[in-house]
């Protein structure tokens, strides 16, 4: 019913519209960039790893989770066995809470919580993403809290015509989608609506059920331009998450069988996501672009038949920038505000965490530098506040925190480009890194309550990068090396259950990224990462300085070949490869079991039919992953297993444009 409303509310919004205004909704264009970091690669001082819309088609991946975790520079295991709240690891923080410490935002809109979930990207259509942006070691000037390892944007696709897509495979697989985009002269609405689905990997549990999936997310955005130099736009999301994830398993059953039951019962979880947006972007002058956006989101977390938590969060948020440019400089200042708070209706009490922000970024080339070096510099300053009122008392402390960044490129030839930065970043802690769970003492040991513990330091950190980019018709081979030296970087200590801070904590690593075209009809794409990251210490003996961070593999590569049989039929290989890692609470290295490195072999088949006039384009599709059975699985304690991707999955999927 609330879409059928919307749907009315547009087109009556539409037909007040004149659709034979001259100007056009490409205008967008001239007003703003499309993309944060669109800009020539070899000339950027930030290490940037894009994704366009069209390599992610080619993957064949069934999920956004998957593609990140197979085809990115990115650490990324499912949550607990839960792909659409994974646990992301950027640049050594691990994947127990590195999530933490990397942004996310999709169109704009920031998808960190203030607690302890990790980012919600089982909402994302896969196919509706124009553009993933992964920058390492910055970011912290523009998005503040939390991009200590860097930032990763989303941006998603405007509609034209109309499309429809199914997919089916092993396990129950079914994903359909519909998308519409009507055009006029000064409008886009573009509509999407997705519903996918899986019936499980895993036996039944004792109770009869399975460890299954479904997503329903509609998506609705209006832009418009009413007049000379202005872009309106507005957005819906709505999300409605289901599923049911099988329990940890120990080493020996893993190993014997993956997906056995374990004689246990499967937990439920479920998520309802609601956001609306609004925005605009004004050319005031030839130089002059003003940018704001609005936006809210309400999501209720139900996990009463699971962990015995229920309750709802609100987020609100608003975000105003000014960019002047002139021919060698760009200058760019904003205003960043949040408001985000948690209802627990299962143990009471009602948590928040607001920040304000404002910030001032620019890239310059002055008289005096060489013509072929530029530089950049920002800053930020941030304030935090966070409140906890529950039956008994009212608790709150505030953070006022900055963030900075300079860099530069030197353009050495056509050909070859050296560039290097130094970022200084922070991560005001999660509101749940403030208290402490209330257990059973018998088994399962349930949760009972949550009690507050005491407010830990915000976590900081300097990041040098410094690398080259070698770009030939041929070829393009980017190689990046950092360092970064962390205070008070925030961990959760197994020993006493309870969020610390440590000090002295580094990282550092070696990137490098190599395309090389063989021919217009084959290419191959090769990710290589190197990261050594070492705890700091505190009071306890728990955390020895210069031990291995757990959760952080040394070495990881990425291998991908695409090959164009014709103007048809495209074919993409892919190998995956993480190393093994400590697990989560060995701290000190000691531990005999490990988390399993992760292997995955994937292919994929894209086939575009011709001579249907009929339609726009038919397109057949067909993928399988884990094509050799590799074992995966996110290993969390000693006898604490949860696999995915475990099995072969084949899908194949019709798509079809009007």
């Amino acid at each position: 019913m609330f879409y059928k409303n919307l749907i009315l509310i547009l087109s009556l919004i539409l037909t007040s519209i004149n659709v034979n205004a001259e100007n056009s909704i490409e205008t967008e264009e001239i007003i703003v960039k499309k993309y944060q970091y669109d800009s020539q690669e070899s000339l950027s001082p930030y290490s940037v790893e894009i994704h366009t819309g069209a390599q992610i088609e080619l993957t064949g991946s069934n999920s956004l989770t998957d593609y990140l975790a197979q085809h990115s520079s990115l650490n990324i295991v499912p949550g607990y066995g839960d792909k659409t709240k994974p646990k992301i690891d950027m640049r050594g923080y691990g994947t127990e809470a590195g999530y933490q410490n990397v942004v996310i935002s999709v169109d704009g809109q920031r998808l960190n919580n203030i607690d302890g979930s990790s980012q919600l990207l089982g909402s994302i259509d896969i196919s509706s993403i124009d553009r993933i942006e992964i920058v390492k070691g910055s970011g912290s000037v523009r998005h503040g809290d939390g991009a200590m390892a860097g930032v990763v944007q989303i941006y998603t696709k405007d509609y034209s015509g109309y499309s429809i897509e199914t997919a089916v495979g092993n396990n129950g697989i079914l994903k359909k989608i519909a998308n519409a985009g009507i055009n006029g002269d000064n409008f886009n609405l573009s509509v999407n609506v997705t519903e996918d689905r899986h019936k499980g990997f895993s036996e039944r549990d004792i109770n009869g059920e399975s460890d299954r999936f479904q997503n329903k997310t509609q998506v609705a955005k209006l832009k418009i331009t009413p007049a000379k130099d202005l872009l309106l736009n507005f957005g819906v999301t709505s999300s409605r998450i289901y599923t049911y994830l099988a329990g940890p398993m120990t080493k020996d059953e893993f190993h014997s069988n993956p997906a056995q039951n374990s004689d246990i019962s499967y937990n439920n979880y479920d998520t309802d996501s609601d956001t609306y947006s609004a925005g605009l972007e004004y050319k005031a002058s030839e130089k002059l672009n003003i940018k704001a956006d609005y936006y809210y989101e309400d999501k209720l977390y139900n996990a009463k038949r699971a962990s015995g938590a229920l309750y709802t969060k609100d987020y609100e948020g608003v975000n105003i920038e000014a960019e002047y440019q002139e021919d060698n400089y760009t200058i760019a200042t904003g205003l960043d505000y949040f408001e985000g708070s948690r209802e627990d209706t299962t143990y009471g009490g009602i948590t928040s965490k607001d920040n304000i922000a404002i910030f001032v970024d620019s890239q310059f080339q002055p008289a005096w530098l060489p013509k072929n070096m530029g530089l950049s510099a920002g800053f930020r300053q941030e304030w935090v506040d966070y409140t906890h009122l529950d039956s008994t008392a009212k608790t709150s402390t505030d953070e006022s925190l900055n963030a900075w960044d300079i860099g530069l490129n030197y353009e050495f030839d056509s050909q070859l480009s050296f560039f290097g930065n130094y970022n200084h970043a922070y991560q005001a802690p999660d509101i749940d890194r403030f208290f402490v769970g209330v257990y059973s003492g018998s088994s399962p040991y349930p949760l009972i309550s949550r009690a507050f513990n005491a407010f830990i330091k915000p976590s900081e950190v300097d990041t040098l990068n410094v690398g080259f980019n070698h770009i030939t018709k041929q070829n393009k081979l980017k190689v990046v090396a950092f360092y970064s030296d962390l205070k008070d970087e925030i961990v959760y200590n197994p020993g006493t259950f309870k969020n610390e801070n440590i000090d002295n904590s580094e990282k550092y690593g070696l990137e490098i990224h190599d395309n090389y075209t063989f021919n217009n009809k084959s290419n191959i794409n090769v990710v290589y990462k190197f990261i050594e990251a070492k705890i700091g210490k505190d009071s306890h003996a728990k955390f020895i300085d210069g031990k291995a961070m757990p959760g952080v593999p040394n070495n990881s590569i990425l291998v991908n070949l695409q090959h164009k049989f014709s103007e048809q039929m495209r074919f993409n290989l892919s190998h995956t490869w993480k190393q093994d890692a400590y697990i989560w609470d060995d701290f000190q290295n000691v531990a005999s079991v490990r988390q399993p490195a992760y292997i995955s072999t994937d292919i994929a088949v894209n086939y575009e039919i011709k001579g249907l006039n009929q339609f726009k384009k038919v397109s057949l599709y067909g993928s399988v992953t884990n094509l050799f059975e590799h074992y995966n699985a996110l290993q969390s304690y000693a006898n604490s297993i949860y696999p995915f991707n475990f099995s072969r999955t084949i899908i194949s999927g019709l798509k079809i444009e009007f």
